[in-house]
């Protein structure tokens, strides 16, 4: 557990802080002791070869108003110039890495394909928190609704094509891991570990680009170690427990 103080840009330090972006020694990353909007961050640290480490707030009620908007992930990157840059959104989070770790392709064409399809998985999963998880009881009686019967068939299809453009080879460009290719992974893995995952995974597993990619980035050598290790199977613990009851986690 560690303190929060990273509520204001730090303006006046920008050069020194850019320093430390461009020459970084050590990662934290801030987030729940779970997979979600962490579990990419994770990842890419993973794959970097770094020294990082995962830490989580002390006392989140009382420390998140000391966060740029109030919300984790947070990155701690602190550079060979002693200066710690704090970043802040996940979005930006899993850019700043993946270009660090060269896996933004090989020029600015190929760095827009898969920003877009990073995008489109990350608002997917966005999506689902909208429409399911953070929906009261009574709305969800229903069941899954709309996100099941358009949104994600929707996504998934589109998201075949890509994939299945690039020769069905796991990847969505080329033949290299990529933000996208990752990014989506934890898409699903989100789903599998939702009460409703039964549901869900019976509408993934029937595509099987997806299924392909998912089996890709796991056996990843970098992606294997990590995620075969305690610490991610802990995280994967904390997102089955948490979205059994949310309420109850944030009350």
């Amino acid at each position: 557990m560690v303190q929060i103080d990273a509520g204001h840009f730090l303006r006046d330090a920008s050069v020194e802080l850019s320093e430390a972006l461009a020459k970084p020694v050590s990662y934290k990353l801030m987030y729940f002791p779970m997979l979600s909007n962490g579990a990419t961050g994770r990842d890419l640290l993973a794959y970097g070869d770094v020294e990082w480490s995962a830490v989580a707030p002390a006392d989140w009620r009382a420390e998140k108003d000391q966060t740029p908007f109030h919300l984790m992930p947070l990155l701690f990157v602190t550079g060979e110039n002693g200066k710690t840059a704090t970043l802040a959104e996940t979005v930006v989070i899993e850019h700043y890495l993946a270009k660090r770790f060269g896996l933004l392709g090989s020029n600015e064409y190929e760095e827009s394909i898969i920003k877009s399809l990073h995008s489109s998985s990350a608002a997917v999963q966005n999506a689902f928190a909208g429409a399911v998880t953070w929906n009261a009881p009574e709305a969800k009686a229903g069941g899954l609704g709309f996100f099941t019967t358009a949104t994600l068939p929707t996504w998934i299809a589109t998201h075949e094509r890509h994939l299945n453009d690039n020769g069905n080879n796991g990847h969505y460009l080329g033949d290299k891991l990529s933000l996208a290719d990752i990014r989506t992974a934890n898409a699903i893995e989100h789903f599998a570990t939702q009460p409703e995952s039964a549901t869900l995974m019976a509408i993934v597993n029937k595509s099987v680009p997806l299924i392909k990619l998912c089996d890709t980035v796991a056996k990843h050598p970098k992606m294997a170690q990590w995620r075969s290790g305690a610490e991610y199977k802990g995280y994967y613990e904390g997102n089955v427990a948490f979205f059994a009851n949310p309420y109850a986690f944030m009350s």
